[in-house]
């Protein structure tokens, strides 16, 4: 059985990976400070790269936006939740999507960059090892 105070500690630490993670890819996100956060729920303000400003709220049924400014949340809005804050980010700014994906090739492009690179160190080192066993 988890105590209340280790869902609010797992919920808090959620949100701060999610900012963590997401800030390449918006041009401003944080816990909010002005909205209640507590055992059952953490609020964040974000602000889209096509400058659309949002409050969004984490709960154990995931992420969904509750206002459409900082610090608000409008109980009479229903929206819908998102598992992850990347699907509710891939709903709502389609320039995240392109970030996401230029972030994916960069890494992709870096991942076969170290592969070509350890390739020519294993080829010299054999290389290496033929001439000294000739």
């Amino acid at each position: 059985m988890v105590d209340i105070g280790e869902e609010n500690l797992t919920l808090r630490i959620e949100a701060q990976e999610v900012v963590k993670e997401v800030a390449y890819a918006v041009d401003y996100v944080e816990i909010a400070k002005d909205l209640p956060n507590g055992d059952k729920v953490i609020h964040l303000n974000l602000r889209t790269q096509e400058e659309q400003e949002f409050s969004v709220e984490l709960t154990d049924q995931g992420f969904r936006v509750v206002g459409n400014k900082f610090n608000i949340v409008d109980e009479t809005a229903s929206s819908q939740y998102f598992e992850t804050i990347y699907a509710l980010l891939d709903h709502h700014s389609p320039k995240y999507r392109k970030s996401f994906g230029d972030a994916l090739l960069r890494k992709l492009e870096n991942l076969q960059m170290s592969r070509e690179e350890s390739d020519d160190e294993d080829n010299r080192e054999r290389s290496g090892q033929c001439n000294n066993n000739s």
